[in-house]
């Protein structure tokens, strides 16, 4: 059931819809009435974006290096020898003196500083052994199989499982075979940590929407008594609100925790993975493999971008701050961005999330059939793309906000930029780019600029491709390896699935934050979508030797 909306709520719910529409709107009648600028607006657009590839492909890259290097850390030792603050900083000035690539020596120079200065304020050491991970894995109709992956993962971590809790969140409007598969998978796994909760989410509360961070409230305020009654103190837990079908790498809970007791404010802070689509992509049509690594190269070149960077997915934060914050919002339909915001506006801009360059991976959309794959592929992109749903909330709050002016008008405009470049761009550059040329008549067809417009977009658009040969090769390395059941057919597609970026970015990309915006701003409201999880054999996850449990190298 949806709240009623006061008039200036329904003004900001406008506010991204019409931006859309007055631009495309405006770009049509720009090329019938005014064809010259028409044609300058776009030939400037195009420049704008070819500079915008070159800068995502930097960071891209610079992100993937450092990625490559943190994956193949024992973060588990790193965290034991935080015991001893003085050796561990001998330890520290060995590695950077081994080391030989750039990415490794920057590293260890940085965390050597970070170490001094914690030694040098009094601190002599820093022990994991007080914190404990909270797992929260809400779920509604997932099947066993893919819960028994996830847990699977969580039980191969290298961090210690007495200092792991596992929260499975049941929806009761799933019924009777969701509790069967929840008690299912206790039984199999409550032995392995050091406490299981199963919760049930009870249907129609009030104050809630049908979604996950409904579900993710309910069972988080149920268990924090349990804890209490453990001797466990909020500030000790770092709490995982995971998709169902989150595939961990071993050491990713030692990253976050190394982070975590290295940070100057760590419970101002969330830590971010890097998602990575390979539990099923050997399975997936090639369109859908498109727009799930797209989603991947988003993560990292985010990442290496902490001031853009925010949660999303599956991550991991602290219990205190969630309690500052009273939890997940119950009526957004995308909790895991909101929750930054929360944060942000509690802490007066004071809230950070922490880039980890560690992998999680996730299933990419499937279903029995290509169009009913293709069908849930869109759905889910129109659910992220309804990020929209913050405006009437959060720009208001922000604009009031006690934080500092630069930095939060800063934010602002990259979530105002972000959801309009995503609705916007890839059709304006695939439709709009010869708009001119149609509607702007024989004058303007044998005009100079007429004659060089196709010449200046298709240059600038070869530029920007250029550039996509870098996610390639990056795709090519992150992928596991086939499964025996497909020939080598199947990789080549892997290289040639690429031509289908410009439709992938139109249909997966533009449209469903089109029609999420419009939706908005008519009033059509939307309902969280669960994504159906679906496997045609293997899970590959952690396959990719970039997941695997690898012993320290040399750098």
């Amino acid at each position: 059931m949806f709240r009623k909306r006061t008039t200036q709520e329904r003004i900001w719910e406008a506010v991204p819809g019409l931006q859309f529409w007055l631009v495309f709107i405006g770009a049509i009648l720009l090329s019938y009435y005014l064809p010259v600028w028409a044609a300058l607006f776009i030939i400037a657009f195009d420049l704008y974006w070819v500079l915008k590839a070159i800068n995502v492909a930097s960071h891209l890259i610079s992100s993937y290096r450092k990625f490559r290097l943190f994956v193949t850390i024992d973060w588990m030792d790193y965290l034991a020898r935080l015991r001893d603050l003085k050796a561990y900083l001998n330890f520290l000035e060995n590695k950077q003196k081994e080391s030989r690539g750039r990415v490794a020596k920057n590293f260890y120079k940085e965390e050597l500083a970070r170490i001094k200065k914690m030694a040098n304020s009094g601190k002599a050491s820093a022990d994991y052994s007080r914190i404990f991970q909270a797992i929260l894995i809400p779920f509604t109709d997932e099947s066993f199989e893919v819960l028994d992956s996830t847990l699977t993962a969580l039980a191969a971590n290298h961090y210690p499982k007495n200092n792991i809790i596992v929260i499975l969140a049941s929806e009761e409007r799933a019924g009777g075979q969701a509790q069967a598969t929840a008690e299912k998978i206790r039984q199999k796994f409550a032995a392995l940590f050091y406490k299981f909760f199963i919760t049930v989410h009870p249907d129609g509360l009030p104050g809630e929407i049908k979604g996950k961070s409904a579900n993710a409230s309910y069972a988080m305020k149920s268990v924090v008594p349990e804890l209490h009654k453990l001797g466990i103190a909020p500030e000790q837990v770092l709490v995982s609100n995971f998709d169902s079908d989150t595939i961990v790498h071993p050491e990713y809970f030692a990253r976050a925790t190394y982070e975590f007791l290295l940070s100057d404010k760590p419970f101002q802070k969330s830590y971010q993975p890097i998602a990575v689509y390979n539990n099923n992509i050997w399975d997936s049509p090639a369109i859908i493999r498109v727009v799930s690594v797209s989603n991947s190269f988003w993560q990292f070149t985010e990442s290496s971008r902490p001031d853009r960077l925010r949660t999303f997915s599956s991550h991991t934060m602290t219990l205190k701050a969630l309690l500052d914050v009273g939890f997940w919002k119950k009526d957004v339909v995308n909790e895991d961005g909101y929750i930054y915001w929360q944060c942000y506006l509690h802490y007066h801009g004071d809230y950070q999330v922490v880039p980890l360059f560690i992998p999680i991976s996730l299933d990419t959309c499937l279903a029995p059939t290509t169009w009913q794959t293709m069908v849930n592929q869109y759905k889910q992109k129109r659910r992220w793309a309804y990020n929209v749903e913050y405006y009437p909330q959060l720009v208001p709050q922000l604009l009031k906000s006690r934080a500092p002016f630069w930095d939060k008008m800063y934010k602002l405009w990259q979530y105002m930029e972000g959801n309009f470049n995503w609705a916007t761009a890839s059709i304006l550059i695939s439709s709009l780019g010869w708009m001119p040329l149609f509607l702007g008549g024989a004058a303007f067809r044998d005009s100079v600029v007429a004659f060089n417009l196709p010449f200046a977009t298709k240059t600038l658009m070869t530029i920007a491709t250029i550039f996509l040969i870098f996610s390639v090769y990056i795709n090519l390395i992150l992928l596991p390896p086939r499964p025996k059941k497909y020939s080598v057919w199947r990789s080549i597609m892997m290289y040639l699935q690429w031509f289908l970026v410009p439709i992938a970015s139109v249909i997966f990309g533009s449209l469903p934050a089109v029609e999420a915006q419009t939706r908005l701003m008519l009033g059509w409201y939307l309902e969280f979508w669960v994504t159906p999880k679906a496997r045609k054999g293997e899970n590959t996850g952690l396959a990719m030797k970039e997941m695997r449990a690898v012993k320290e190298i040399p750098h």
